[in-house]
């Protein structure tokens, strides 16, 4: 992680060189004491201001710097952290310089310094103390850096993570020293580890500090006893909207409310709908089915038990408006309109033979009767079924049609009756004819 710290950082302050610092109106001049802080009884409580950490990543997208130092101040906080890392800890310079104009305490500057371009930076923004972390700087560079912050008027913490960064930090002369309880590359905290670390620090040469995720009572108690003269924490107000407000439940001893989490989205609608319905349908199945909308259809074959003694007309009422299935068979009339055309030509000639078509239509007619008589008893003896189809009954009336067609057909042979009677009566003119010759 370190390695990548080193590349990022680099770029950046090459991009910053070129641009310059960030515009302020006026450069810091006044100096709020952190050793001095520190070395009052008791134990300082020194509020961090992040956008998340290594550890967690981004935790906000967008804060108010110096909302959340205002509010650590007002819940016990005695200095303030303020992180100006933009990839670890996803702050801001302008953070820094925003926080300065609202709090009147020690403001550290939270981020990876290995230039002096950035202690020259830092003080610009209005910082009181810069953090150094010894396992990114090699002992020449660590001295060099903590000397020119010296010359700055900046305040040095040196943080170590294991016994080579302690006696680094020693002997380039450091004089506050905070122990950073975490693996420096999960950024995982170690509460053991810190106190270990805590023991081995010289207490008459440096003034002693902690970070390693601390978020309850306990450790502060613990910490106060062991003689410590700061403790940062930070990872325990990223949560909170209002860092204080957390801050002071810590103090008090006090567990954070932990909101109920609840499944968000599509997934959350499903499972609420999922409860509301399976408990009412449970309960309805004992309810008569209505005979409204959809729900009536959909429960009318369970109610059928129950109303075994109703006529057959209302079922069938019913089973004839949803069945859609009778509209294909049309095409059976189509057929049968063929069959009957070549019987349409006959009323054109009744026109010419009026005689002749009279008594085509009662020869017509008179098969037509007896063949309806025959048509009606088969529709009548059909039993109607338990579901009738009304399909069965318009093929039984269309059946006689087709009955009277093909006498029609039959009664067609005989058209040489006309016939017969023309020769009848061709003789009459020729009987007449004779009789005026015979006068």
């Amino acid at each position: 992680m370190l390695k990548k710290v080193q590349i990022y950082k680099a770029l950046d302050i090459e991009i910053k060189k070129q641009k310059g610092p960030i515009p302020v109106k006026e450069a810091y001049k006044g100096h709020h004491s952190l050793k001095e802080e520190l070395s009052q009884p008791g134990m300082t409580l020194v509020g961090e201001v992040a956008g998340g950490n290594p550890l967690r990543g981004q935790v906000r997208d967008s804060y108010r710097a110096s909302t959340h130092a205002k509010s650590l101040v007002e819940n016990g906080a005695r200095a303030i952290s303020v992180a100006t890392d933009r990839f670890l800890y996803f702050g801001d310079d302008k953070h820094l310089s925003e926080v300065r104009n609202t709090v009147k305490v020690p403001v550290i500057r939270r981020d990876f310094i290995f230039e002096e371009y950035q202690i020259e930076e830092s003080k610009i923004l209005g910082a009181d103390a810069v953090f150094l972390l010894a396992a990114l700087l090699e002992p020449e560079r660590l001295v060099t850096l903590l000397k020119l912050a010296r010359s700055k008027g900046l305040d040095v913490v040196v943080e170590v993570a294991s016994e080579a960064d302690l006696d680094r930090a020693v002997k380039a002369g450091a004089d506050i020293v905070c122990v950073v309880g975490r693996n420096l590359d999960t950024w995982e905290p170690s509460w053991s580890l810190a106190l270990d670390l805590l023991a081995k620090i010289p207490s008459k040469q440096c003034l002693r500090m902690i970070e390693a995720g601390i978020d309850s009572l306990e450790q502060l108690t613990q910490l106060e006893e062991m003689g410590i003269h700061g403790v940062v924490i930070g990872d325990a107000l990223l949560d909170e909207f209002y860092p204080g407000k957390r801050l002071q439940q810590i103090r008090a001893g006090l567990e954070s409310a932990k909101k109920p989490v609840r499944p968000k989205g599509k997934v959350a609608k499903v499972e609420e709908l999922n409860e509301v319905e399976e408990a009412p349908f449970e309960a309805q199945t004992p309810k008569p089915a209505s005979k409204k909308g959809k729900t009536a259809k959909a429960s009318a074959p369970e109610a059928e038990p129950v109303e075994a003694a109703k006529p057959a007309k209302k079922a069938s009422k019913k089973a004839v408006e949803p069945a859609p299935e009778p509209a294909p068979k049309p095409a059976k009339k189509a057929k049968a309109e063929p069959d009957a055309a070549p019987a349409k030509p006959a009323p054109k000639k009744a026109k010419a033979e009026p005689k002749a078509a009279k008594k085509v239509e009662e020869v017509v007619e008179t098969p037509a009767k007896p063949a309806k008589k025959a048509a009606a008893p088969k529709a009548k003896a059909e039993p109607a079924p338990a579901e009738p189809k009304p399909a069965k009954k318009a093929p039984a009336k269309k059946a006689a049609e087709p009955a009277s067609k093909s006498d029609a057909k039959k009664a067609e042979p005989k058209k040489p009756a006309p016939k017969k009677q023309a020769e009848e009566a061709a003789p009459a003119p020729k009987a007449a004819a004779k009789k005026s010759s015979k006068k």
